[in-house]
């Protein structure tokens, strides 16, 4: 017989209304008490009852924000797709400190959850897990989060977009990356660059590196205009993203530089708007209606397969060659 109600109030030396009340989703259970009831159930492998049938269907989309082109693709490719599910889209803004999120987890039936962001708040994924929820991160590694995951290879796919760069004659190579940390896609990016620069015996010059915070048009905008202002000299620039290229390229125009007859510059994503601008810019393109796919067919399948934890999922990059990036020559 399994673990108990009761069982887990008596280990987390709390009443077993509270447990009911935590487990129901309610707001009223405090962070230290939350914990303590998490702790006892994963202790005694207890899984709450899922009995509620209505609103079935329900798959939460984690998102911090709408700032990014990348997760406005991603969002629109899952709306896109999830008809053929017979599912139904939430999507939850994941404000730190705010968890009424709790309210939705006990009104609705949300059979999956799906995370964009590697920073997402840790205590809500603890508290999704604690319910029994399959999880997936999208886009990204899910790190120490214990759960599914799917991605492309960041450090081969910068490795290749470096090596592109390498292979045009670049050497003063400026990079736009966003904050840093752990295992996260930026950092695997930074290592793929770094790999590839060995391998053709340069150095890795942190003065190179530009890091800010999320990868948007005014980010690289703002960087790029800023390394210019430092006198930071380049011929080509790598962005962490479409978007973080983009702003770069309108301040390297507002300078004078002409892309890509002054300098060279290569994006990340592959989103909509890469092939929208004048010229078209070369990107480093990941497949997100194939990631979505393979996102909602885990959530959504009824194989108890689909429910292990820690699996990752790569799927193919691809280098578009297109208008922003040129051999460069040594000007007499």
């Amino acid at each position: 017989m399994g673990a108990t109600v009761r069982d887990v109030a008596k280990l987390a030396c709390v009443s077993p209304a509270t447990v009911s009340r935590y487990f129901s989703g309610s707001t009223v259970v405090g962070s230290e008490l939350s914990k303590k009831i998490e702790e006892a159930a994963n202790h005694l492998g207890y899984v709450p009852s899922r009995t509620a049938k209505r609103n079935q269907g329900v798959i939460a989309v984690l998102l911090p924000h709408l700032q990014l082109g990348y997760f406005s693709e991603v969002l629109k490719e899952i709306i896109d797709q999830m008809p053929k599910y017979k599912c139904k889209v939430l999507i939850l803004p994941t404000t730190p400190g705010d968890d009424s999120y709790k309210s939705f987890f006990k009104d609705l039936y949300i059979h999956g959850v799906i995370y964009l962001d590697e920073d997402v708040d840790r205590d809500m994924l603890r508290y999704i897990r604690a319910k029994n929820i399959r999880l997936i991160m999208l886009g990204g590694s899910a790190d120490e989060n214990r759960c599914n995951c799917v991605h492309i290879n960041d450090m081969a796919a910068a490795y290749e977009g470096m090596k592109y760069l390498l292979s045009l004659n670049h050497r003063d190579i400026l990079l736009l990356a966003d904050y840093t940390h752990h295992f996260s896609s930026g950092a695997q990016r930074l290592l793929g660059c770094q790999q590839a620069l060995k391998e053709y015996n340069l150095p890795y010059d942190e003065e190179k590196i530009v890091e800010f915070g999320a990868l948007t048009y005014e980010g690289g905008y703002r960087s790029m205009r800023k390394a210019l202002k430092k006198g930071k000299s380049c011929t080509a620039v790598f962005a962490f993203s479409d978007e973080t290229a983009i702003g770069a390229i309108s301040a390297l125009a507002e300078n004078g530089l002409r892309v890509p007859e002054d300098v060279s510059v290569l994006g990340f994503d592959g989103i909509a708007i890469s092939q929208k601008i004048v010229p078209k810019l070369t990107t480093i393109y990941q497949p997100i209606d194939k990631m979505v796919e393979w996102t909602l067919n885990t959530l959504c399948s009824a194989d108890e397969r689909a429910q292990v934890e820690n699996m990752e999922y790569t799927l193919p990059y691809k280098l578009l060659e297109r208008g922003t990036c040129i051999r460069w020559e040594e000007k007499s």
